[in-house]
């Protein structure tokens, strides 16, 4: 069961992820993996698509 404990310390983690990205931010690496995410997802986005199109081939 989850306890107040765990909530407490899963939210100082992401605070702690929060600072360590804004701090990431002041260089602009923020971006960059921002931008490197959303085109991974579209990447994953597209061979969904292209695996699709060939089942329906079948």
């Amino acid at each position: 069961m989850t306890t107040k404990a765990d909530i407490d310390a899963a939210q100082k983690a992401i605070d702690a992820a929060n600072n360590a990205i804004n701090k990431l931010d002041l260089c602009g690496l923020y971006d960059c993996a921002w931008q490197a995410n959303n085109n991974y997802k579209r990447i994953i986005d597209y061979n969904k698509e292209q695996l699709e199109v060939t089942d329906d081939e079948q």
